[in-house]
């Protein structure tokens, strides 16, 4: 039997496969959003044992956020490190916004209500990922049973949690609003920002539109009450109109410009340093 030639390479087993998936840029976002959904599991039981204030419950919340930054971080430094993008480029890649909502509230007091919408997101980029990355690597191949159980799980209820994101964002702006009208510690920084942040999602999601225009049907019923007084629904007009030409003037802004979808996984072609 002639020996092998010079150019014949040994099949790699299972174990060098993975360990060469976990040498890639994309397989450390991958554990950027694993790491997101552990730090929120803790932190909520520590929410639920009303220990917010203690020590692990505090690392756990930073170690969520510096999760999603790192994330989101390595997306955009995909998506940007040969070119040269312009600031309204980079503020109009949602990427760039969510990345900028997470380092504000690393940065501020912990808050159980703004982690969900990143939770959320995480579970099915880990999802996503198991079922293209993984299982192939281990030898599973599209069409098994797991793969095709998690393709039939994000097919059927991604865009039911992207609604649910977007229905959150919402009444976490409530939230933050009526934190700022108490005058507590950062919460005007806190609501310029994450207005701004809707502004954007309102134009760019249409999941936020939808969720916008299902809670102005529900508000106008309520204001159309006859026992609700003339002032209050002269306010409500008064607000949607400010409201509506403000999104107007965003739309017109954001027209030339195109976004990526929200922290989706780094394409690979090299290995990550």
């Amino acid at each position: 039997m002639a020996p092998p030639t010079s150019g014949s390479t040994t099949p790699l087993t299972t174990q060098q496969k993975l360990l060469q998936l976990a040498k890639t840029l994309q397989f450390s976002w991958f554990t950027g959003h694993v790491l997101v959904l552990i730090g929120v599991i803790f932190y909520s039981l520590s929410a639920l044992r009303f220990s917010v204030n203690n020590y692990w419950a505090r690392f756990w919340y930073r170690e969520a956020y510096f999760a999603v930054i790192v994330t989101y971080g390595i997306v955009l430094y995909r998506s940007y490190r040969s070119s040269s993008p312009s600031v309204t480029t980079i503020l109009c890649d949602d990427n760039a916004q969510y990345l900028a909502i997470a380092l504000l509230w690393f940065s501020q007091k912990p808050l159980l209500a703004t982690l969900p919408p990143f939770a959320i997101y995480s579970f099915f980029h880990v999802l996503t990922y198991v079922r293209t990355s993984i299982l192939p690597t281990i030898g599973q191949s599209s069409s098994s049973s797991l793969s095709s159980r998690i393709q039939s799980f994000v097919d059927n209820y991604n865009d039911k949690f992207t609604s649910l994101v977007a229905n959150l964002e919402l009444i976490l702006l409530v939230r933050i609003f009526f934190n700022a009208l108490l005058w507590r510690k950062g919460s005007w920084i806190a609501l310029i920002i994450y207005g701004c942040f809707i502004r954007f999602r309102y134009e760019q999601s249409a999941f936020t539109k939808l969720a916008v225009r299902n809670w102005e049907v529900r508000f106008d019923s309520l204001i159309a009450h006859p026992a609700v007084p003339a002032v209050v629904k002269n306010g409500w007009i008064h607000l949607k109109t400010v409201v509506k030409n403000a999104a107007a003037q965003a739309a017109r802004q954001a027209a030339p410009s195109q976004t990526a979808p929200s922290s989706s996984a780094p394409e690979e072609d090299d290995k990550s340093k």
